[in-house]
């Protein structure tokens, strides 16, 4: 089975390159959700990837852990399995929904250009910083305030799948991390409350970037999800 990798919000195919490395083989895809200008176009760019009759694993790093739920949700006879990095299925919360609204409008001026640094740095743990913030400041640079601005606007408000998720027959498998400033584990813990069948995993001293600050760790853990 093929299993399909779904970016994060500002991040393409290079924020998963350190996991894919440490990874047995398989036969994987990419979703360049980065090419999406709408929710829409997310679903219908998985789609593409999914091999007409063939059931995949999907795999889903914060935004595309969205994605993902929405896809399994959708096409739930074409899920072998479903595992969410720093994702949490409760949704956004009130507070989270106005920063994002916040965020929007000052994409719209045109200003978040001097504001990307600090945004970028939150999603890092104080020690990796040094060694990671050129990596997804670059990676970010290169995709632009517009993608951000289609991805933040096609992704909110984002509604408590929870309940929805509980009907899957496949595995659910939640991967967080300890020292998540955007996901906080709490989140995760309470969604994971809220799905029985579901297996909760820590990865732990590691910020939102999991994918770049514990690579090896975040690579056994999707196999074991791969696996459940």
């Amino acid at each position: 089975m093929t299993v399909l990798f779904l970016p994060g919000t500002l991040c393409d195919e290079r924020v998963w390159l350190p996991v894919w490395k440490k990874l047995p083989a398989m036969a994987r895809a990419y979703v360049p959700l980065q090419w999406a200008n709408t929710l829409q176009d997310m679903l219908a760019l998985t789609s593409d990837r999914a091999t007409q009759g063939e059931k995949v694993h999907l795999v889903g790093y914060s935004m595309g852990g969205y994605i993902a739920a929405l896809w399994a949700l959708t096409y739930p006879e074409r899920v072998a399995s479903l595992t969410l990095l720093g994702y949490s299925p409760l949704g956004l919360t009130n507070e989270e929904t106005a920063r994002r609204k916040q965020l929007l409008a000052v994409l719209k001026q045109g200003k978040f250009a001097s504001r990307q640094s600090q945004y970028l740095a939150n999603m890092i743990i104080p020690a990796k910083q040094d060694s990671l913030l050129p990596f997804i400041t670059d990676m970010a640079s290169d995709l632009g305030g517009a993608t951000l601005q289609a991805q933040v606007s096609s992704t909110t408000p984002r509604k408590d799948l929870c309940a929805k998720l509980t009907t899957l027959k496949c595995p659910v498998h939640i991967i967080a991390a300890d020292k998540d400033a955007v996901v906080p584990v709490a989140s995760i813990h309470q969604a994971g409350s809220k799905l029985p069948g579901a297996t909760v995993s820590i990865v732990q001293n590691s910020g939102h970037m999991m994918l770049l600050e514990q690579p090896e760790k975040v690579a056994s853990l999707i196999v074991k999800g791969l696996s459940l």
